[in-house]
């Protein structure tokens, strides 16, 4: 069969496509549409993800080729999403708690069902999958950087503050944040994309706002209901991704990105967080987690695994120049070895930040892609 894989997640989509379905995904569509003559429908490899149909159509699709997934069990969520997360559906039921909003209801549903039976662990595969596929789409086109770093940075630090103006300043550059999609500086820098499109003094004014309830784990209500107010305060703010997981448990999703790709499997939403940041990532101090994201990096660029080598930030000089010069010194070693060493920069300023990463983009000016190793040959 010639027909590349397709995937079809609106009306406008299957309008586009109909009746050829062959070797396409259909996810979460109503199909009960009077209009639609099943008996043109070529299904030879079609898979329905979630899908409604009419009567006896169900019941024929295996005969034409196509298969059909049904939600296994019920859950407080939709397995087959179509597209990423937004903050209101995320943060829905605010009202009545924290713990009665719709991420709060996933995630206890995600931790009475540890250890999983061969249900659940299929309903959060099919979740993640489609989250896979949402991602993909946001990505193309965009030129995307990451910022990394830690999650209990305080709202009212100072480098809470330069990391705000970094996703500000890599916004109005033309560049995506995206972040792990949690707390500190990953709320920074998806604070800083929101404020792109705002006056100089605003950014400082919401910052002051959210001041008033630092951290989350002193009062978690206070917390989300100073994020609501500064979204409400400016909406419509700039664009960014959101990258975060219902593995760590109590930790809140950023209430600035934009589009929020939330996974069950951390594994997945870490190694592909890097993997789309293909023009840059930064890194403000963090710990362990912010370590491994910086090995896995470099991992990532000596070995080409994503067919460009993308340039990596530190911002901080005194975290990492001097507080842990052997992180710097083991990237740089890599780097060397593998022959990038002029894609490694540290810097204080946010801007110098930005200004590097423009330099060093690999996708600027349609840049060609390096070759790939394939063995682990050196490392």
């Amino acid at each position: 069969m010639d027909q590349p894989p397709r995937l079809i997640v609106s009306r406008a989509d299957l309008a586009a496509t109909w009746p050829d379905l062959r070797a396409t995904a259909v996810v979460a569509l109503d199909l009960r549409d009077e209009r639609l003559d099943w008996s043109e429908a070529r299904l030879d490899g079609a898979i329905f993800f979630g899908c409604t149909f009419p009567p006896g159509i169900a019941d024929r699709l295996p005969g034409g080729g196509a298969a059909q997934f049904s939600l296994l069990r019920e859950v407080p969520f939709q397995p087959y999403r179509t597209d990423l997360y937004g903050y209101e559906e995320l943060a829905s039921g605010h009202e009545q708690g924290v713990p009665q909003t719709l991420d709060m209801r996933i995630s206890s549903w995600f931790a009475s069902s540890l250890p999983s039976s061969l249900p659940d662990l299929a309903v959060r595969a099919l979740h993640d999958a489609t989250i896979d596929a949402a991602v993909a789409r946001f990505v193309e086109g965009r030129r995307m950087v990451g910022v990394m770093g830690g999650h209990d940075l305080a709202r009212d630090a100072d480098l809470y503050r330069t990391v705000a103006e970094l996703g500000r300043a890599l916004t109005r550059a033309g560049f995506v944040v995206a972040t792990g999609g949690g707390p500190g500086v990953m709320e920074a820098a998806n604070l800083g994309a929101w404020f792109a499109p705002f006056g100089e003094n605003q950014l400082e004014a919401a910052i002051a706002s959210l001041a008033h309830a630092p951290n989350y784990a002193h009062d978690e209500e206070r917390y989300v209901e100073r994020a609501l107010e500064v979204r409400a305060r400016w909406p419509r703010g700039g664009e960014s991704l959101g990258v975060p997981t219902w593995v760590y448990l109590d930790e809140p999703t950023t209430g600035f990105a934009t589009h929020i790709a939330k996974y069950f499997t951390n594994s997945i939403r870490e190694n592909g967080l890097l993997a789309l940041a293909r023009s840059g990532v930064v890194y403000a101090p963090g710990g362990a987690g912010t370590e491994q994201e910086i090995f896995t990096d470099i991992a990532q660029n000596s070995l080409t695994l994503y067919a460009v080598r993308s340039p990596v930030v530190f911002l901080d000089r005194q975290h990492y120049e001097f507080e842990h010069p052997e992180l710097i010194a083991a990237v740089r070693k890599q780097a060397a070895a593998f022959g990038w060493e002029d894609l490694v920069f540290t810097c204080d300023d946010p801007l110098a930040a930005v200004t590097f990463i423009t330099a060093h983009d690999p996708d600027a000016g349609g840049g060609a892609p390096v070759e790939r190793h394939r063995t682990h040959a050196g490392t």
